[in-house]
């Protein structure tokens, strides 16, 4: 019976809508990609009316605010219409002043308890669709916990990663809130999927035994969904060499943020370099014996899975998984450009690169880099900032901002500018080589206009790109000494990388990646060398005799 309505209503306004389109030759707004149903509370008794909520969205979350179509709000597991209101009767138009979202308050009720499924679809495509679970109680709900069922970790399981990776299902408790628990602690909340599957990282593991669970709890605090109590293990990568790693700050960070990764490893160890899932390889700072750092900026989005190489005794011993890094979606601002204009030189225009998107930008500055008095607030990529002391260095620092003019994301560095300055670079068959002048090795370049510094990168791994290398030095000059072992017992490179900073902020990389030998290439000949000739006047010996 309840079938036979939705049909009839919905060929009456699928008609409607036809003729209408036809007559007003109108177009209406994009489909959205779904709906989302919020019941407040989700949990309620027997013929108690609450609040339910349609919102229109596109995938990422975003409201359709011109959404105008009609939908069927149904629900799902009661087959008798009249055991049930819903608002509008089962079909509601969404007008303009709904901006793609309708509050019907007190609108629904239910006269019978249970665990129900309200839906929500679009008239014409019902593809479209959102869902949401609901539990009904009353003095004759007497339903015991639905099953939750674990995927991971195994029981019994040994986990290498201080961040676990909670699965689980449940599928008669779709788009359901749930907790886990680690240790009887709780350490994570979330809402299960559309069906009912549960994926989520979580802290909170201690080193030997744990155990699991996940609860899925109504509004009355009441158990409506439960997992097996599963017990497993951490044990942490120890041979010797690797001892640990950490991650500041824990639990996820902002795409464009810093992390900072610390390794901690036997003493004997010379290197070390962090390998991240999205491909990056990155070589670290030796702080002390056995202690590595490295800030690093986190430019992929998504779970990033950590592991780290070590060089010890001339070889590379590679662990993988060895921690995890959540990193959600962010904002940052890129390479900011900072020019007088060409004939009123008290102006400065200010340029730069967004990474990601916001809805505006405050830029900040001042003539102290620690008090940075002025600031504009604006939604386009270059501004002209007037009336500025010529002769005078200004500092720059820009922060995205969301609609409110609340910071979001990553601001930029503090940038800074002699205002009036109009020096440009002038760059000309840049050359970089290796020599050795005495006992000592040196990086020698060519000079260039209007080069303010050097800059000088070192990796202990092949790599083309800057980012995946250590400062090691900066110079005026045009030599600088790089270290050179000849106690090594084989020959031994490093890969050494050259910039040029103009005295406008512009970073020019002088030459392409070098691979320069650090080891005894030299000592290694004389000893072939002196044996040659050992063996010639072995064999002269040998002829004079004869």
């Amino acid at each position: 019976m309840a079938y036979s309505r939705k049909v009839l209503i919905a060929g009456i306004v699928a008609i409607t809508l036809l003729i209408t389109a036809f007559v007003t030759n109108t177009v209406q707004a994009a489909d959205p990609d779904a709906f989302v149903v919020e019941v407040a509370p989700s949990s309620f008794d027997i013929n108690q009316a609450v609040d339910i909520t349609v919102k229109a969205v596109k995938s990422n979350g975003e409201i359709i605010k011109e959404y105008q179509w009609d939908v069927f709000i149904e629900i799902e597991g009661i087959v008798d219409t009249a055991d049930y209101t819903v608002p509008s009767d089962g079909l509601y138009t969404f007008l303009p002043q709904d901006q793609g979202m309708r509050l019907f308050s007190k609108g629904l009720s239910i006269k019978k308890a249970g665990t129900f499924t309200i839906k929500v679809s679009d008239i014409i495509n019902d593809s479209i669709i959102g869902q949401k679970t609901i539990i009904v109680g009353g003095e004759t709900n007497t339903t015991t916990p639905d099953m939750i069922t674990l995927i991971s970790p195994v029981p019994g399981g040994i986990e290498k990663n201080n961040i676990a990776n909670i699965m689980a299902s449940a599928p008669t408790l779709p788009n359901a809130p749930y907790e886990i628990y680690i240790n009887n602690n709780p350490v994570s909340q979330g809402m299960t999927n559309a069906n009912g599957d549960i994926s989520a990282y979580v802290s909170g593991i201690t080193e030997w035994d744990n155990i699991l669970q996940i609860k899925i709890l109504n509004a009355n605090n009441e158990v409506i969904g439960e997992s097996q109590i599963v017990s497993f293990g951490y044990q942490p990568i120890k041979d010797g060499i690797f001892l640990s790693i950490k991650l500041q700050p824990t639990g996820a960070i902002k795409q464009w943020e810093k992390a900072n990764f610390t390794v901690n490893s036997s003493d004997s160890v010379t290197s070390a370099q962090i390998k991240l899932s999205d491909g990056k390889s990155i070589p670290m700072d030796k702080t002390s014996a056995g202690i590595f750092t490295k800030d690093i900026v986190m430019d992929t989005e998504g779970t990033l899975q950590v592991g780290v190489d070590l060089i010890v005794l001339w070889q590379t011993k590679s662990y993988t998984g060895v921690a995890t890094l959540m990193v959600d979606k962010g904002t940052a601002i890129g390479k900011i450009r900072l020019y007088s204009d060409s004939i009123d030189k008290s102006k400065l225009n200010v340029t730069r690169e967004t990474i990601g998107t916001a809805p505006q930008y405050k830029i900040q500055y001042g003539t102290s880099q620690n008090n940075l008095t002025f600031s504009t607030t604006v939604q386009t990529n270059e501004i002209i900032i007037e009336n500025l002391n010529i002769g005078e260095t200004y500092y720059f620092q820009i922060t995205p901002l969301d609609s409110s003019g609340n910071p979001m994301g990553t601001p930029s560095e503090i940038t800074e500018a002699k205002i009036g300055e109009t020096v440009s670079c002038v760059v000309v068959g840049i050359k970089v080589s290796d020599q050795q002048i005495g006992e000592k090795h040196y990086l020698v370049r060519t000079a260039v206009n209007n080069i303010e510094k050097y800059i000088i990168y070192r990796s202990e791994f092949e790599t083309s790109e800057v980012s995946n290398m250590q400062k090691v030095g900066e110079t005026t000059g045009v030599m600088f000494e790089y270290p050179f072992n000849k106690l090594a017992k084989q020959e031994w490179y490093a890969y050494y990388l050259v910039e040029g900073v103009c005295k406008d902020g512009t970073t020019l990389k002088i030459d392409n990646v070098k691979k320069i030998t650090v080891g005894p290439a030299e000592n290694i000949l004389l000893v072939i060398l002196i044996s040659l000739f050992v063996y010639t006047i072995y064999r002269l010996y040998g002829f004079s005799k004869n």
